[in-house]
C-alpha cells in the first residue's frame, strides 16, 4: 500500500467486545475452578487394558498370505533360461568352419557366375609370370565350347 493511503485509514477492522477487559479475569478464573472441581471426567480405562490389548488385536486380524520367494516353478524357469544361455555359447552355430568338402558344386558355380568379376580374377594373376607360350592356340575348338564341356568337379578334386 502507498504511504498516503495508510494515513487515511481510521479503523483497523478489529474490534473487542464491550467490557471485554473488565470481565476477562472472571471468565479465566471460572474456567480454572471448573477444571479443578471436575477432575473425574467420566472416562476410565479398564483394568489390565494395556496388557491385553495386543493379544486382542492380533486375534482379530487375519494372518497375512505368505508368498514363497523361491517356488518350484520359478526355479525351473530360471534353470531352463540359464541352460539355454550356456548351450547357446557352447554350441554356437556361427563358429562352424567352412571347408571345401562341405561345399557342393552348385554353390561354387553359382558364386563364380554371380559374384566373381573378371577384374577380380585378373588382380589375382601375376602378369610377370605369364608368357605367350603358356597359351595354346585352339583353331578347331572354340573356347566357349571347351568351357562348356569342362566339369567343375574335376577341378575341385585336384
Amino acid at each position: 500500500m502507498k504511504k498516503e493511503n495508510l494515513h487515511n485509514i481510521k479503523q483497523s477492522g478489529f474490534k473487542t467486545p464491550n467490557a471485554y477487559f473488565d470481565t476477562i479475569e472472571d471468565q479465566i478464573m471460572s474456567q480454572i475452578s471448573l477444571k479443578n472441581s471436575n477432575e473425574n471426567s467420566g472416562f476410565k480405562v479398564p483394568d489390565n487394558y494395556f496388557e491385553t490389548i495386543e493379544d486382542k488385536i492380533i486375534s482379530k486380524t487375519q494372518q497375512p498370505k505368505v508368498i514363497k520367494l523361491f517356488n518350484k516353478k520359478t526355479l525351473i524357469t530360471v534353470a531352463s533360461i540359464a541352460a539355454m544361455v550356456v548351450l547357446f555359447f557352447n554350441l554356437n552355430p556361427f563358429k562352424t568352419q567352412v571347408t571345401f568338402d562341405s561345399l557342393d558344386t552348385e554353390t561354387v558355380e553359382a558364386y563364380i557366375l554371380n559374384e566373381v568379376e573378371l577384374n577380380d580374377i585378373s588382380n589375382l594373376i601375376n602378369t610377370d609370370q605369364l608368357s605367350q607360350t603358356d597359351f595354346i592356340d585352339y583353331n578347331d575348338i572354340s573356347i566357349d565350347n571347351y568351357l562348356d564341356d569342362i566339369d567343375l568337379e574335376e577341378f575341385l578334386d585336384e
